[in-house]
């Protein structure tokens, strides 16, 4: 009799955990993770000089910004959980603080804090779809300025 009381409750423990197992969504097991590619690109006048590497986005590019050339300086890629923050570092002792606040169906929301030193230079919000982009102008630079393509997939 105790024994088919044990194996009972074991069963039914067992059990439990399955369905409650089962019947969790997996945002609630675990955070949600974002991959968020940064590209660091210089954007000048001085020439006409356009980086292979950013030939497919140069219409985009010209439509959005005033410049005749465009060369990729870096790129950098994370992988963070919402909430998590991680950093970029960027031309002229800049970093980019990023930091995915909601990771939900097909958005992410996303904060950006580019730091100089220690002292918030800029701050903002964006949201971006999956395996959507987005490009961020920047700060002056040697001759031109810098603009950042800010990708993500989740």
């Amino acid at each position: 009799m105790i024994k088919m009381r044990f194996r009972y409750s074991c069963v039914l423990v067992f059990a439990v955990l399955m369905l409650s197992w089962v019947g969790v969504p997996g945002s609630l097991m675990a955070k949600e993770s974002c991959r968020i590619s940064v590209e660091t690109i210089l954007a000048a006048r001085q020439d006409t000089v356009v980086d292979p590497q950013l030939a497919r986005y140069i219409g985009e590019l010209q439509s959005m910004f005033n410049y005749t050339s465009y060369r990729l300086l870096g790129s950098e890629r994370l992988t963070l959980q919402s909430g998590q923050s991680g950093m970029v570092s960027l031309p002229g002792n800049r970093r980019l603080k990023i930091t995915p606040h909601k990771i939900s169906g097909k958005r992410a929301d996303i904060g950006l804090q580019m730091m100089k030193r220690k002292r918030t230079v800029f701050q903002t919000q964006i949201q971006l779809l999956n395996r959507g982009s987005l490009f961020v102008g920047g700060p002056k630079y040697k001759n031109g300025n810098l603009i950042f393509k800010i990708s993500s997939s989740h």
